[in-house]
């Protein structure tokens, strides 16, 4: 089964599988748990005020999942390009070639190369989002 559950995650909408909605959703349980936990054991004092500002908190296996929910999207997304735009890709990211050293292997402009990825970075932001 490939059901997916749209979550809202730092504003957006995102789209993952319902098992991973369903695990995030427990360890947001589990974090409500703890913190009510927290404050029923806390008298007032400045520990309070630093529990009231618990929006700022982050959620690192939230944070971790959905990253690599986008990092698995964007390698689907360039494994769909073709075979020079994923070569380009490769010689900019994958090697650290300069703009320029990159013009000099197809034989073009800095700007052209820049161009070229200008476009492929639309076209990839497009196809993740």
């Amino acid at each position: 089964m490939n059901d997916t559950v749209v979550i809202s995650y730092r504003g957006q909408q995102v789209s993952v599988p319902k098992e991973v909605a369903d695990f995030l959703e427990q360890d947001r349980k589990r974090e409500q748990a703890q913190d009510k936990r927290d404050q029923r054991h806390l008298s007032r004092s400045t520990f309070e005020t630093v529990l009231s500002g618990s929006d700022s908190v982050r959620r690192p296996v939230e944070d971790a999942v959905l990253r690599n929910l986008q990092l698995e999207t964007l390698r689907k997304a360039v494994g769909s390009l073709g075979g020079q735009d994923q070569d380009l890709i490769q010689l900019r990211y994958g090697r650290d070639l300069t703009m320029e050293e990159i013009g000099t292997v197809y034989g073009v402009s800095k700007a052209a190369v820049s161009k070229r990825l200008k476009k492929l970075h639309k076209k990839l932001r497009d196809s993740v989002s």
